[in-house]
């Protein structure tokens, strides 16, 4: 049975076209012609019919263009356009984009209708992963975070350089005897299980990180107020006899009593405080240290006990405080210079 081409590769079967039209200009008969080459002679006198109307050129083979895709350049602006935003915009409850949410969207207003598996790998084509986001309190003026970095921070370094001072970012955070669970490998559809204790409890750490990289820490004994602060604040005054210091912390009721404020007043000459705006832990970089240290250093610990937890936690932080490239990759990214 004689073969109508399409089972031949595309390369093989445009050479049998050009040598086709060469044994037809020798005078070759179409018969002729689709016999030596196996092809039905409906075929090979199609040959002929296209190169009378397009030229010889038309014998070339061309790529199948494939279905045209659903989604243009213009979706793709709008769609990305939808993720920058939160979902609660568009009318869905929870702020987070799924791919459900995504198909109800795209069919909604771009008339357009796509399985999930389809708008996964679209999503995948464009560069977008499923990530987990960072919190940020609601109440945060960003406005305010703007103008603090426009307008205060260069007063605080301005302050830095003509003291010649040592800047400080400090933080406390507390530590608990429940661990973060890191991930391990396993039989798939096999979920392991890490033994932890289930005693409660836990303490707080507090710390102080400098843009060259040093850091003072300490374990609480108990909660962190204005005395156990001001303590902490005295002694990184203590690690630098001889140089100014300038402190930045949150707004923390701690960190702007009273006792503070006439601490500082006393100490005016080679002590300065100043706060960052509330709501803004990004722009405290000793936030990383416990990102560090809980995410990590940390990691599904083994302590079975508070006290038992003190002990890896100061060697963890001893660690950290060793570590000078650690401390400065903490700023990177940021507003200090």
């Amino acid at each position: 049975m004689k073969k109508d081409g399409r089972s031949i590769s595309r390369e093989t079967l445009e050479n049998y076209r050009f040598q086709a039209l060469k044994l037809r200009k020798k005078g070759w008969k179409v018969n002729k012609i689709a016999e030596a080459f196996g092809i039905n002679r409906g075929s090979v006198s199609s040959w002929f019919t296209k190169v009378k109307r397009y030229g010889e050129n038309s014998l070339k083979s061309t790529k199948a263009k494939g279905k045209k895709p659903k989604l243009n350049l213009e979706n793709r602006k709008t769609i990305l356009g939808w993720l920058k935003e939160s979902a609660v915009e568009f009318g869905f409850e929870n702020p987070l984009w799924t791919c459900k949410m995504i198909q109800q969207m795209i069919k909604k207003e771009l008339k357009i209708s796509l399985s999930i598996s389809k708008i996964w790998e679209w999503l995948q084509k464009w560069n977008i992963t499923n990530q987990k986001p960072e919190r940020q309190a609601k109440q945060r003026d960003e406005k305010l975070v703007k103008k603090w970095i426009k307008e205060e921070w260069p007063k605080i370094d301005k302050h830095r350089r003509r003291w010649q001072a040592m800047i400080y970012f400090v933080d406390e955070a507390g530590v608990s005897l429940i661990p973060v669970l890191g991930k391990t490998w396993a039989p798939k559809g096999k979920t392991p299980k890490v033994k932890v204790t289930g005693n409660r409890g836990g303490f707080c750490v507090s710390s102080a990180i400098s843009p060259g990289g040093k850091m003072i820490f300490r374990i609480e004994k108990g909660k962190v107020n204005s005395d156990s602060y001001l303590d902490f604040l005295q002694k990184i005054i203590k690690q630098h006899p001889r140089r100014k210091i300038i402190v930045i912390a949150d707004n923390a009721p701690a960190h702007k009593s009273a006792i503070l404020k006439g601490f500082e007043e006393s100490n005016k000459t080679r002590f300065a405080m100043y706060n960052i705006p509330p709501y803004s832990p990004d722009l405290n970089p000793d936030e990383h240290v416990w990102a560090y240290l809980k995410a990590k250093s940390l990691l599904t610990h083994q302590a079975n006990s508070v006290s038992e937890l003190k002990e890896v936690a100061n060697r963890k932080m001893k660690a950290i405080q060793k570590n000078k490239g650690l401390i400065n990759s903490f700023f990177m990214h940021s507003y200090v210079i």
